[in-house]
């Protein structure tokens, strides 16, 4: 018998699991408050001292070691794009399935005040692209200027007009700065070439960044460490497509509710709606967005803004001015844990205000319109054929109703009438923190990390509910 360990260092949690092979079980798992301000290893050190515990000295030994990370606010990248429909909204795409955490984007020309703002962010990497082949490029040149000269010192990946490339490259080389040459990411209308972008985001990651997050100590022992947001979406492209000798779940969904963020992601192909016309830019197979706003607990005062304070007040049957000292306590305390059931009340609601938003923001949605070719025109991805939906992070797993929180991502029948969102589906909890785990498997065994995530959500099923 041989034996996976998978670690995942997180920015609050460091968690461990160990998998057996053939029989695809979790034997274990275990989580330690991260330590990756100050010495990765030392989480690290006490997940493996209880892994090491379940098994004999020399299967640890000779065990296969993977981990993923998303410590130190994950991979801080800004997507420069040239139209908001097109480049920027495939650059998003590419980021976000690269396990980026985006937090800058601009469209269109550049201007002083533009690169102002972006040398005072503390980004990481800048994906810069535009333009389909044959295309536009006076604006590429104009935007590697400013870029170029600017006191920015992060790696640039350029991924537009290919015409333009060595040009863009030559002004980021003539200023010392580091720049990455791909294909264009949308050469065509309606085509995407995403691939070779991701692989180099997550390369710098690997080569670069992970030393900045005090994890340098952990490639003795971890050869590779994944971003985990590109684990999780890895996890569920395989789970969806299935594998030579699987069957997949087909069109699936996965939430993912944290402290400072909800991600959403999607795996389907996208088909318009009846009677629509697609417009912008084509939409990824396995597609994954990030909602920065709408976190449990650093960012839950501007997810309360969005719902609005009295619309919380009223559903958890409480005063305004409470319910804001309850928020003002988790923006102040990451760590903060709810203490009572008043606080459990709260916090399942906000989680449910999180699901619903960040759901909204990720779907495609319709718009009426006079021709007489189509009767509306589609933006975005259809997810009405999506049946299959997963919920992760800690607000779903230790909710006391978790179903509660995923059936917000329905279609209502009352409000979404342009929104192509699922009208049903089956629910699951990802109960075993596995996803993360089975991202890092599939790398190695396609086939082995489905029957993890399969074994693992037979005991997690949620049940069937249909759209209000």
């Amino acid at each position: 018998m041989s034996y996976y360990i998978l670690l995942d260092f997180g920015s609050t949690f460091t968690k461990a699991a160990l998998i057996n092979s053939p029989q695809a079980e979790i034997i274990y798992t275990t989580k330690y408050p991260s330590t990756v301000n100050t010495d990765a290893t030392i989480a690290m050190e006490k997940c493996l001292v209880e892994i090491k515990s379940k098994i004999n000295a020399n299967d640890f030994e000779q065990a296969t070691i993977l981990a993923s990370s998303s410590a130190a606010g994950g991979l801080r990248m800004a997507v420069i794009g040239l139209t908001e429909r097109l480049s920027l909204a495939a650059g998003k795409n590419v980021a976000f399935g690269a396990g980026a955490k985006i937090v800058h984007v601009t469209a269109g020309k550049l201007s002083v005040k533009d690169i102002h703002q972006l040398e005072n962010i503390p980004l990481e990497m800048i994906l810069f692209c535009g333009g389909y082949e044959k295309g536009n490029h006076s604006i590429l040149l104009h935007n590697a200027q400013l870029l170029s000269k600017s006191k920015l010192n992060v790696p640039v990946i350029y991924g537009g007009n290919s015409s333009v490339a060595q040009a863009i490259r030559g002004l980021f080389l003539q200023h010392d700065k580091e720049c990455f040459l791909v294909p264009n990411i949308i050469p065509n209308v309606g085509e995407l070439d995403t691939s070779n972008c991701e692989t180099i985001i997550r390369d710098l990651f690997m080569k670069r960044i992970v030393n900045m997050k005090g994890l340098g100590k952990v490639q003795q022992l971890v050869k590779e460490i994944t971003p985990t947001p590109a684990a999780v979406l890895s996890a569920g492209a395989v789970l969806s497509k299935g594998t030579p000798h699987h069957n997949g779940y087909k069109d699936l969904m996965i939430v993912d509710i944290g402290g400072a963020t909800t991600d959403i992601h999607t795996y389907t192909e996208n088909t318009a709606a009846e009677g629509a016309k697609l417009i912008g830019a084509a939409e990824p197979y396995s597609r994954r967005t990030v909602e920065g706003d709408l976190g449990m607990r650093e960012s839950s005062d501007t997810l309360i803004s969005e719902v609005g304070l009295t619309k919380i007040a009223q559903d958890v049957n409480l005063p305004e001015q409470t319910v804001k000292c309850s928020i003002d306590k988790r923006v102040h305390d990451h760590d903060f844990v709810a203490d009572s059931a008043i606080e459990e009340n709260l916090d399942q609601t906000i989680a449910k205000s999180a699901a619903r938003i960040a759901a909204r923001r990720h779907c495609g949605r319709y718009e009426p319109v006079h021709s007489s070719n189509c009767i509306r025109v589609q933006l975005g991805k259809n997810l009405e054929q999506v049946k299959t939906v997963i919920g992760t992070g800690g607000p779903i797993i230790n909710s006391r109703n978790p179903l509660e929180i995923l059936t917000e991502i329905l279609k209502k029948k009352s409000k979404d009438t342009y929104l192509l969102l699922p009208k049903e589906a089956d629910f699951y909890k990802d109960g075993d923190y596995i996803l993360y785990a089975a991202g890092l498997l599939s790398t190695v065994d396609a086939d082995f990390a489905f029957e993890v995530m399969e074994n693992s959500l037979k005991h997690w099923y949620l049940g069937k509910v249909n759209a209000r």
